[in-house]
């Protein structure tokens, strides 16, 4: 499972899986993270909104391993 966090300043992956601020967790499978970040599952469990350029940046950090 992977965290997603939403801090202070921005939404980021949690690779601790401790940061502050809320979180939703993910499968680490490409189709959940797809469903989690394309049907707006994930900003809304963050309560809050998510444009393109931000989930293309969290879709860039979790495959490139930033998590």
């Amino acid at each position: 499972m992977l965290r997603i966090v939403r801090g202070a300043e921005r939404v980021t992956v949690d690779a601790s899986g401790s940061a502050p601020g809320r979180g939703a967790w993910v499968h680490r499978e490409g189709d959940c993270i797809d469903r989690a970040l394309g049907k707006g599952g994930l900003a809304r469990a963050l309560r809050t909104g998510l444009g393109a350029g931000e989930l293309g940046r969290l879709r860039d950090d979790i495959e490139t391993g930033a998590a």
